[in-house]
């Protein structure tokens, strides 16, 4: 480290400012700066030799997109700790240290001593070149996540190369470089080395070609290559996810490995033409997860799985022509142990071939990440006779749920599991399109105890009633006269989700403390707000453990920004709200 190594600290939050200039100078190691106001971080870059910067991305007195621009074009060495006022899902998915310029990423509150000795370790790797100058394309895509910015931003790397990444409301919608557009422009910009980026315009996207799903998938398979390369610059096969396909067509078997013949993440271990084979062979090689068709002779798909969450649990998705979004068959698979489903590849389908190829990979890789513990099949029993209520009675408490993406497994778990002596009604929404909605609450209304329907505009509240909405719509509670009834209408925004927050904060201020609210599976942030708010009346709050989830973006962002949430198996959340609902 060199003497006296310069530090700049960004932030417009004076009194942290103030302690951890004071901490810095009291330790000697490094002479502190400080910016607080717009133009003086600039300034500060500008005319002092800064080697390290501690800047807060949710600091709105400073530019501090303009700064990181400047920063990775002109100031590529400077060591970077980035700080944001609370935790963010999207810089907790990029592992640091970083290989680029950015070293460590905190949250706050933080320890200041913490801090002060990660300003120290990024000077002493700036005196080591353990890096490399820039900012990456992962990183760069998070700030504008955290910033929630709509622009198009250009990134360039030197004269070698250079692409357009497209944001709104900070989701990348759109890419491009070279002759790659989309989700491959992306994939290709992510494995650049750190460049520099510069906000071109804060325009709306000139189009969307990359899909929530997509980008998903892109981050999972670049968390799978980090993970691979402090060993191997591609992984060994003995890391790769081991992938066993059950079907009874050889010609689909083969159609499915030719999948995975290139997949640098994936291979496959085996296959079996039924289920009676795939039961001998799946507990021998032990694979990450199994491809299971319904349809086949000796022993079909549904069977196979009981069998197997049993003898030996294995994160299964069906791939079946017959297991789509809304057929009875498939809610079966899940409710039986399945943790995803997805449509065989077929010209028939509206979706282009490349498109269903890229969903059975993410579902695969996704797959491939659920804890074993939530696998595992769920015995529920068929409720012929619903629980009755007084004629009138009134909702004494109100639980709120918010899924989406995975969602159909949890509440499978969830549903038949509650209980039928409190005077409470359970308001679901869930981002599913609605004509598949209607299938699952025809379904799940047969293992459910409390009778199960849409909720449709201005009819009153009743208790043990699950109303299901979809993400389509915004749901909301108001007391008329002294009855609560619902209000449903079209979600003005359709693409931008909103639904669960603009629910939960409904509830919360109709119920108060006679609310509850969980957060299940699913992408996006929604939900995050709302729950606080929930809790800050004095609800419940209730959050799927992500080791479950196939999806873990939304109960990850709620849980990081609401601690007095309990986080819990989906397995466990029923028995939980009794006890809310009960106290």
């Amino acid at each position: 480290m060199s003497d006296k190594s310069k530090v700049l600290i960004v932030d417009d939050d004076i009194p942290f400012v103030s302690a951890l200039y004071d901490l810095l100078d009291a330790q000697k190691q490094c002479s502190p700066l400080q910016a607080t106001k717009r133009g003086e971080d600039i300034f500060a870059l500008k005319k002092e030799k800064i080697a390290g910067l501690v800047i807060n991305l949710n600091a709105k007195n400073l530019d501090v997109l303009n700064l990181l621009s400047l920063l990775s074009n002109q100031y590529r060495h400077i060591q970077c700790i980035i700080i944001t006022n609370v935790s963010h899902p999207s810089l907790e998915k990029v592992e640091y240290p970083s290989k680029d310029s950015v070293f460590l990423y905190l949250a706050k509150p933080s320890n200041l001593e913490n801090i002060c000795a990660a300003v120290v370790t990024a000077l002493q790797r700036l005196d080591e070149n353990d890096y490399e100058p820039g900012l990456s394309v992962k990183n760069i895509v998070a700030f504008f996540e955290v910033l929630e910015k709509t622009c198009q931003v250009q990134v360039k790397l030197g004269s070698k190369k250079e692409g357009l990444l497209e944001f709104f409301k900070g989701t990348l919608v759109h890419a491009v470089c070279e002759k790659k557009r989309g989700i491959e422009a992306a994939a290709e910009m992510f494995t650049w080395p750190p460049l520099g980026f510069t906000i071109e315009s804060e325009t709306l996207p000139t189009e969307e070609t990359i899909s929530p799903s997509d980008l998903e998938l892109l981050r999972v398979t670049s968390r799978l290559k980090k993970e691979s390369e402090p060993i191997f610059n591609a992984m060994t096969e003995e890391q790769k996810i081991t992938l066993f396909i059950v079907d009874d067509s050889r010609m689909m078997r083969k159609v499915i490995a030719n999948i995975f013949k290139d997949d640098p993440y994936v291979r496959v271990v085996g296959e079996a033409e039924n289920g009676e084979e795939a039961l001998q062979l799946i507990p021998q090689l032990k694979p990450d997860v199994v491809t299971l068709d319904v349809e086949m002779p000796v022993m079909d798909g549904l069977k196979t799985i009981k069998r197997l969450m049993i003898q030996a649990p294995t994160p299964t998705v069906m791939l079946s022509s017959m297991t789509q979004d809304g057929a009875a068959v498939t809610f079966d698979a899940l409710k039986y142990g399945a943790v995803d489903f997805v449509a065989k590849p077929s010209r028939n389908m509206n979706i282009d071939l490349a498109e269903q190829t890229r969903d059975i990979i993410r579902k695969i890789h996704l797959a491939a990440e659920v804890e074993l513990e939530a696998v595992r099949y769920v015995r529920a029993i068929t409720q012929d006779k619903k629980a009755s209520f007084p004629a009138g009675a009134r909702c004494e408490k109100l639980v709120a749920i918010g899924a989406a993406e995975g969602g159909y497994g949890s509440l499978l778990k969830i549903l038949p599991h509650l209980a039928t002596d409190f005077l409470a009604s359970y308001l679901i929404m869930f981002y599913a399109p609605s004509k598949h909605l209607d299938s699952f609450v025809e379904y799940i209304s047969q293992f459910c105890p409390l009778r199960v329907q849409r909720a449709t505009n201005n009819i009153p509240l009743e208790a043990g009633v699950c109303y299901f909405a979809s993400g389509e719509e915004y749901l909301t509670v108001h007391e008329i006269d002294g009855n609560l009834v619902l209000h449903q209408s079209n979600a003005p925004f359709a693409n931008q989700r909103g639904s669960i927050n603009m629910l939960f904060f409904s509830v919360a201020e109709v119920m108060q403390e006679d609310s509850a609210a969980v957060v299940l599976s699913g992408m996006g942030e929604d939900g995050t707000e709302g729950m606080a708010e929930i809790l800050r009346v004095g609800g419940a709050g209730i959050v799927q453990d992500t080791n479950g989830c196939l999806y873990r973006d939304m109960p990850r962002a709620v849980a990081a920004h609401c601690p007095e949430a309990a986080v819990l198996p989906d397995g466990s959340i029923a028995e939980t709200l009794q006890g809310i609902l009960s106290a």
